[in-house]
C-alpha cells in the first residue's frame, strides 16, 4: 500500500510540473531547429567563407539552390572569378540579415534571408551580400542561396555604390563581383 501511494504522488507530481509547460509554437519550434534568423545567416557566411578559404569551388556551388543552378549564366565560370577575386585566409566576419517568412495557419511557407556581411582576411576587406531561401515549401528547388555579391571595403565606400542587384547590373542568380 505504501509503494501505491508513493507512485500516485510521483505521478501528481509530475502532471502537475507538466502543466506549467507552455507549449511551443511553429515558429518557436522552428526557431528551436534552425536557429534565430541571425544564427541561420551567421552559418551560411561561416560556410561561403569556409569554401573560399579551401579554395572548394564544389563546395561552394554546393550553397546554391538547384533553381538558381538551372538559371544561372555560367555558375561555373562566376565561381571561379570568385575564387580568384578572393585573396587571403577569414579572419573574422560581422553582419546582419533582413527576413522575409510567409505563414499559412502558424506554418513557414517560405522563409527568405538577405544577408549583408563585413569579411575581413588577412589580405583584404570585403562585403558580401547574398539572397538565401532557407524554406520554401512549395519549390524545394529553391532552397539555398540564389545570388551571392562580393566587393572589396574600398568599392562599399565610395559615396556612388549601389548593389548590382538594386541596379541594371543584376542579370539574375548567380554570383557577382564588383571591382
Amino acid at each position: 500500500m505504501k509503494k501505491i501511494k508513493v507512485v500516485l504522488c510521483c505521478v501528481i507530481l509530475c502532471m502537475n510540473l507538466g502543466g506549467c509547460i507552455k507549449p511551443m509554437s511553429r515558429g518557436e519550434r522552428l526557431t528551436k531547429e534552425l536557429g534565430s534568423d541571425q544564427q541561420i545567416s551567421d552559418r551560411m557566411m561561416e560556410d561561403i567563407a569556409a569554401a573560399l578559404d579551401a579554395g572548394d569551388a564544389d563546395a561552394l556551388k554546393e550553397l546554391f539552390s538547384a533553381s538558381a543552378l538551372e538559371e544561372a549564366t555560367d555558375i561555373d565560370q562566376q565561381i571561379s572569378n570568385l575564387l580568384q577575386f578572393y585573396q587571403g585566409k577569414k579572419q573574422s566576419f560581422e553582419g546582419f540579415a533582413s527576413s522575409s517568412t510567409h505563414t499559412k495557419y502558424g506554418e513557414d511557407i517560405e522563409k527568405q534571408l538577405i544577408g549583408h556581411y563585413q569579411l575581413t582576411t588577412d589580405k583584404e576587406t570585403y562585403r558580401v551580400m547574398y539572397d538565401y531561401t532557407v524554406v520554401d515549401k512549395d519549390n524545394s528547388d529553391a532552397e539555398g542561396l540564389s545570388q551571392l555579391e562580393f566587393l572589396t571595403d574600398g568599392i562599399y565606400q565610395r559615396d556612388d555604390f549601389n548593389y548590382l542587384s538594386g541596379s541594371e547590373g543584376y542579370e539574375g542568380p548567380g554570383v557577382y563581383i564588383q571591382e
